[in-house]
């Protein structure tokens, strides 16, 4: 193998290496809340998320991602970012902004595994979650009541 060889390979290996670390950087950035409303699009529903709530520690993905699994959270997270950057730069933003029906399995799915010591205990299966607690809506979040 020639010098000219090595020296490009080497340099390829460094672009793949740099190409790598950057991928950890630009995935854990994408992971906040604040690069979810960086598009200012869902600014509402994040300043009523952090202003008050029982909920204003945590951050979109923790919500509205599957967490079960690394790989259903990745490709989620891809397939949701995706089409959420193609509705906002082709300027087609609904408007008040709804969750898909997919959406809201994952939100469901998320509320109970984070509450499951108390959804244990009921047994109603067939309501979601915020059919109850209402205010738990970005819209209304910071009112701790029920119902």
């Amino acid at each position: 193998m020639t010098i000219k060889y090595r020296i490009f390979g080497i340099v390829v290996l460094f672009v793949l290496l740099i190409l790598v670390l950057l991928s950890f950087k630009i995935i854990a950035k994408t992971n906040t809340s604040e690069y979810c409303t960086s598009c200012h699009v869902v600014q509402e529903q994040y300043l009523s998320l952090i202003k008050g709530g029982l909920h204003n520690s945590l951050k979109c993905v923790d919500c509205h991602l599957p967490r079960d699994t690394k790989v259903g959270f990745y490709f989620w997270k891809l397939v949701d970012g995706g089409k959420d950057f193609i509705v906002f730069y082709s300027g087609r933003v609904p408007d008040p902004i709804k969750a898909s029906s997919h959406t809201k399995k994952i939100v469901q799915k998320n509320c109970i595994m984070c509450h499951e010591g108390m959804v244990s205990r009921i047994t109603v299966v067939d309501r979601k979650c915020w059919d109850c607690h209402r205010r738990i809506s970005h819209k209304q979040a910071g009112l701790r009541e029920t119902i």
